[in-house]
């Protein structure tokens, strides 16, 4: 159930003066600590304060006092019988081919901008416990990421580009997953080699952010995040794949993904990390200025 503040973060969330896994433990990372980058000193103290006691899955202490090393915790629970039961909570399956009401591809709120805005509003909920809080808040540091990966903004028919099967520079082995698919290269394997060619994370995480593309990042909700995503799955995913991938074209076979797609992809993945970081930052400060 949608209630009406929660529907109203989704619509206004700030306003400046599957077993699919988003990103994965690179790109969860970097947007966390981009976003630490940006933490007004207040924010940051009460994000120690909420990680004071941060626990494990298995409920041991992690020893986590950064969101970057809070930021994959999400995706370390997804095989757990809790985890299972929030496998949802990772995307937006907004159609790519056709169209859809929220409310057909987000069921009872259970997609990513709808819990998302739900643990911004427990975040900020004074009166609930830090046990909350702190899920809310490494709910909220993994969802940001997450709705940044284009493929968990847009379905084509094909689960997020899970059924599209890949080779990426000639490999097909995806341990411990099978085999590569389009998903898991955006997620993953496009991410490490932009991480390697670049010098390892604290480079890109460090790259300086002008004050003109931090003020426009800013901007918009929810839901305008997760539609700007949609559009680069439907205008760069696809598009750019070396085969058919109009609505009325089937993707079948294995499809090579090699350095022509992977050099047109790279900025993409790096500005859209980025911009995550900011916003998360964003929405950090704002929930935690009371």
């Amino acid at each position: 159930m949608l209630t009406p503040r929660i529907l109203a973060a989704l619509l206004v969330l700030v306003a400046p003066a599957r077993a699919a896994l988003a990103w994965g433990p690179e790109g969860h990372r970097m947007v966390g600590d981009i976003a630490t980058r940006f933490l007004t000193p207040k924010a940051n103290a009460r994000i120690l304060e909420l990680l004071a006691n941060d626990r494990l899955a298995d409920g041991q202490p992690s020893g986590r006092r950064t969101l970057g090393e809070i930021a994959y915790w999400a995706d370390e629970i997804k095989d757990t019988d809790w985890g299972k039961r929030r496998s949802s909570w990772h995307y937006d399956d907004v159609p790519l081919c056709g169209t859809k009401a929220y409310g057909e591809y987000c069921r009872n709120g259970r997609c990513a901008s709808a819990q998302l805005a739900r643990h911004i509003e427990i975040l900020t909920a004074e009166d609930a416990s830090r046990r909350r809080r702190n899920e809310a808040l490494k709910w909220i540091v993994h969802l940001v990421g997450d709705i940044h990966q284009p493929l968990h903004a847009g379905n084509r028919g094909d689960r997020g580009g899970n059924r599209v099967q890949v080779s990426f520079f000639g490999e097909r082995d995806n341990p411990p997953y099978g085999s590569i698919n389009l998903h898991a290269i955006w997620d993953v394997h496009m991410v490490r080699r932009l991480v390697s060619e670049r010098g390892g994370e604290r480079a890109i995480v460090s790259t300086p952010i002008s004050e003109d593309d931090r003020d426009a990042w800013e901007k918009g909700s929810i839901l305008d995040w997760i539609g700007e995503s949609h559009r680069l799955a439907k205008d760069v995913v696809y598009p750019l794949l070396p085969v058919p991938s109009a609505c009325s074209n089937k993707i079948a076979g294995v499809v090579a993904i090699d350095q022509g797609y992977y050099s047109r992809a790279a900025p993409y993945i790096e500005i859209q990390i980025r911009k995550a970081g900011v916003r998360l930052a964003r929405v950090l400060n704002d929930a935690l200025a009371r």
